[in-house]
């Protein structure tokens, strides 16, 4: 059980990383391109835009991929019980229970 727990979160940090990558990339491609435009208003051509549009359709997967409703990890994450076995005996001391003879009743006329 820990193991699976521990290979979510790498999982979700290996996600994370690439993400983030993608965004660096992204990021330095944009202003490359618009450093190269040297400010003039000529549209650039498509064939210099493919690399920018590829990464922001990896950006644009990556991104769906982990829907907080259908993402991968979300699909990984649903087979696992909502408290785990390891931690059911810690649950089980925080439950209230009520001291009956402490409590008093007023009764309450209308």
């Amino acid at each position: 059980m820990i193991v699976s727990l521990l290979n979510l979160v790498v999982a979700k940090f290996v996600g994370a990383e690439y993400i983030l990558d993608l965004q660096k990339k992204l990021s330095l491609l944009a202003d490359k391109a618009t450093n190269e435009s040297n400010g003039t208003a000529e549209d650039e051509s498509i064939t210099s835009m493919t690399p920018l549009e590829k990464l922001r359709s990896q950006l644009d997967d990556a991104i769906a991929s982990e829907c907080p409703f259908c993402g991968d990890l979300m699909i990984r994450e649903i087979s696992l019980p909502f408290v785990l076995h390891e931690d059911a005996e810690e649950i089980a001391s925080w439950e209230i229970k009520p001291h009956v003879t402490s409590q008093k009743i007023l009764p309450m006329t209308i």
